[in-house]
């Protein structure tokens, strides 16, 4: 009898955990990678050859007859042609992170949305970890699911992240509470338009076992309306579900809890992350009390909007986490004074146009980077000075010397990093060398 195999298509740390997983379960397994000199160099796939998988790059051919499914990590387009042929074929196809779910047979949660979603995650595995209850944050927060799958686990909570990739491919119910941030132009290189990514989105909706213990911010509620019936709302507003007047959460008319002093300043937006998090904790228990003492002791993640230094009265802020239109717009209001911001990277295909009513008397110069350099400044060039540079550590030093006392220099790119660093934290490593080497 012929064995049939498993493929798995890109490996990443992803689709490596899913291999080994999947060897680990007796399954045969070809390993699928588009960069053939990853294939030979990397030690990780060379100790998946000593387990038995075979790997082959894209172009090499496939007996599909012999194909059983194909596991498909996060980056991989669904226009990719071995995706495509796939479903053309009738061969099942799941996506890694709905294949690790199937190993982690404990109470699940999850979070999604264009910003945000890093800090919820951990935030809510903080408050459920100081509360007593063991959690851990796994999937788009940096721990692959199938990654994890592999070890011991002695939690009794997993707090998934999931990017709108990962929610492409997962179909089941699984989550016993989810909230959906925020849904803002991003991502537009691999979606047809807003409401493609919305949907990828919104996929969240179907995968909570109870529709009401799916929460969703009202603003994007309203615009995705057809998305997002039947689910709980959150924000700012009294007619929401859960909602908040920056200094209580309320559940309707009763107040839930009273917000920290020390938070009552925060932008509306980390309010209503705020809001989130107090909804995927609540069906734990968690009191009012050990939510709040909990909260005053989260540090939030780096690289987002996190002060570096004042030198001779500038502030330098770190916000290379910023990759899309309205995280830049939200770490631009949050700054006091003027802004020189530091902008570009990988263009993901929305336009900077936004930018232009958003920046009115708030930034006075940009200094632009990347590939999306020229698109930036041919958009907004017209409304505000733009200079153009080569290098980060360029932009560092001309954002300096345009900057006077009172002014924030605020990384804040708006776009992927790939064309210069490993991944956004890389980039913001950078850029705090340079602007702590500065005398």
């Amino acid at each position: 009898m012929i064995m049939q195999s498993t493929v798995v298509l890109g490996l990443g740390i992803s689709g490596i955990a899913a291999s080994e997983l999947l060897l680990r379960q007796g399954f045969s397994v070809i390993g699928i990678e588009g960069n053939r000199q990853v294939l030979t160099t990397d030690p990780s796939l060379c100790r998946l050859r000593s387990l038995g998988a075979v790997l082959q790059g894209e172009e090499e051919p496939l007996d599909w007859s012999l194909i059983q499914r194909l596991v498909v990590s996060p980056g991989i387009s669904p226009q990719h042609p071995l995706y495509r042929q796939a479903i053309e074929r009738g061969i099942p196809l799941i996506g890694e992170t709905a294949f690790g779910l199937d190993f982690l047979k404990k109470k699940l949660v999850a979070v999604t949305g264009t910003n945000g979603k890093t800090t919820v995650t951990l935030l809510v595995e903080h408050i459920l970890n100081a509360s007593g209850i063991r959690a851990k944050a796994l999937g788009n927060v940096g721990t692959a699911l199938c990654q994890y799958a592999l070890s011991a686990q002695e939690e009794e909570v997993f707090v998934v992240e999931l990017s709108s990739y990962q929610l492409e491919t997962m179909g089941s119910p699984v989550f016993e509470a989810a909230a959906i941030l925020n849904v803002t132009p991003d991502h537009l290189d691999r979606y047809a338009g807003m409401q493609e990514y919305a949907c990828a989105k919104g996929r969240l909706v179907s995968l909570v076992k109870e529709r009401r213990n799916c929460f969703v911010q009202k603003k994007a509620s309203l615009e995705y309306e057809s998305l997002f019936r039947d689910v709980s709302v959150f924000g700012h507003d009294p007619d929401c579900h859960l909602w908040t007047d920056g200094e209580s959460f309320f559940e309707g008319k009763t107040v839930a809890c009273i917000v920290p002093i020390s938070y009552r300043d925060k932008a509306s937006h980390e309010m209503e992350n705020c809001l989130a998090t107090w909804a995927l904790c609540r069906p734990f228990g968690i009191s009012a009390e050990q939510f709040v003492s909990a909260l005053e002791t989260f540090k939030k993640p780096s690289h987002r909007i996190e002060w570096v230094r004042a030198l001779r009265g500038v502030d330098f802020y770190d916000d290379s986490k910023g990759t899309n239109i309205d995280a830049v717009i939200q770490a631009v209001n949050s700054m006091r004074g003027p802004v020189v911001l530091i902008a570009g990277g990988v263009d993901k295909g929305a336009s900077y146009l936004p930018w232009k009513e958003a920046f009115l008397h708030k930034v006075k110069h940009m200094v632009v980077l990347g590939q999306a350099a020229l698109k930036i400044q041919g958009e907004l060039g017209p409304y505000f000075p733009v200079t153009l540079v080569e290098s980060l550590e360029e932009a560092v030093e001309v954002a300096a010397s345009l900057a006077w006392p009172g002014d924030s220099v605020l990384l804040s790119p708006g776009c992927s990093s790939f064309d210069m660093f490993r991944n956004y934290s890389h980039r913001g490593e950078e850029f705090q060398n340079y602007v702590r080497r500065r005398l």
